[in-house]
């Protein structure tokens, strides 16, 4: 990508060392089709060469990430960045945060692109190399955005940065982190997207929210529904479009009930963010959330249980830095 003398991702001085920040990494070797893994010792050069003090620590299993984000952030990081994909920022993310907010209010998060779906980098404006994207994690924008969370019932809530789904959104992850991802990002949530609208059977559900303009209350034949606290998912599917990270409310887009083809002819109204040209699409902005009904729930990518759910936010509970060229709020 050309790059101007004002654009943060290559500006006097590129590629200097960082000598004031302490950087933990959780890396997922099985990023990008395990291509992580392959290139491990790559990785912890390019992060030596970066940061003066600097630690990679690799997952070894499921939820591992979690554990290793927050002994980061409860060991004093200044820094933690996710290298993987979405899962693994919302492993990362669900690691930092409590149900009441950061375990170290001063620890920051990024990340560094290495993963299928790569949608919570399009927000943070993350260039994909790996040392443009250590340079960032050095010099970018910090800026405190909001903590998604959803609740099942008594259980504790479950954090997510990025983008929740309700209904077929479920199905599509479980297809895509079912497979082997050779395609990349783009053609492998398309597969499973058509796939998915095909056999899902829409479930009536009744959606109950707070916003900006007061309480509201809708029942839908609920295909899928989007609950957006930054901007993509699904590989590019624009979400959250005109939405911030940082105003407190999320964007949210509950879909009815489609027929194949209606489904289809939609699909490009999804990666322009014109949601609203979706027959029978309902779009507000909600500080909170719920819906009743037996729908599949996915944050960030991950599957996470099937509702009667609730979602909710913690304003400007996470520092999160990136290569913002406008930032989501005034600094």
């Amino acid at each position: 990508m050309p790059t101007s003398q004002g654009d943060p991702r290559r500006r006097e001085g590129h590629g200097a060392r960082n000598e004031g920040e302490r950087l933990v990494i959780v890396a997922n070797p099985n990023a990008g089709a395990g291509r992580a893994g392959r290139a491990r010792d790559a990785i912890e050069r390019a992060a030596a060469r970066a940061f003066a003090n600097v630690e990679v620590r690799w997952t070894e299993r499921p939820g591992h990430a979690s554990e290793l984000a927050r002994e980061a952030a409860l060991g004093g990081a200044d820094l933690v960045a996710a290298l993987g994909g979405d899962g693994t920022c919302n492993e990362v993310v669900r690691g930092l945060v409590t149900e009441t907010g950061t375990v170290n209010p001063a620890t920051v998060f990024t990340t560094l692109p290495f993963g299928t779906g790569g949608d919570l980098v399009r927000t943070l404006e993350m260039p994909r190399a790996l040392a443009d994207a250590l340079w960032i994690a050095s010099t970018g924008t910090t800026v405190h955005v909001d903590v998604g969370q959803v609740h099942f019932g008594d259980a504790p809530p479950r954090a997510f940065i990025n983008v929740a789904g309700v209904g077929a959104n479920a199905d599509v992850c479980v297809r895509v982190n079912g497979s082997a991802k050779r395609l990349g990002g783009t053609l492998t949530f398309l597969g499973a997207i058509l796939a998915t609208v095909r056999e899902f059977t829409p479930v009536p559900t009744r959606w109950r929210w707070r916003g900006p303009e007061g309480d509201g209350e809708a029942e839908v034949p609920t295909l899928a529904a989007f609950v957006a606290n930054a901007h993509y998912c699904g590989a590019g599917l624009w979400v959250g479009k005109g939405g911030s990270m940082a105003d407190g409310l999320f964007d949210v887009s509950l879909v009815p009930a489609l027929s194949f083809s209606q489904a289809l002819r939609g699909l490009p109204h999804t990666r322009t963010g014109e949601l609203e040209r979706i027959p029978g699409v309902v779009r507000f902005k909600a500080s909170e959330i719920s819906f009743e009904s037996q729908l599949p729930v996915e944050t960030d990518g991950e599957p996470q249980g099937a509702g009667p759910a609730r979602f909710t936010r913690l304003p400007r509970a996470l520092q999160v830095r990136g290569a913002w060229r406008t930032p989501p709020i005034p600094l």
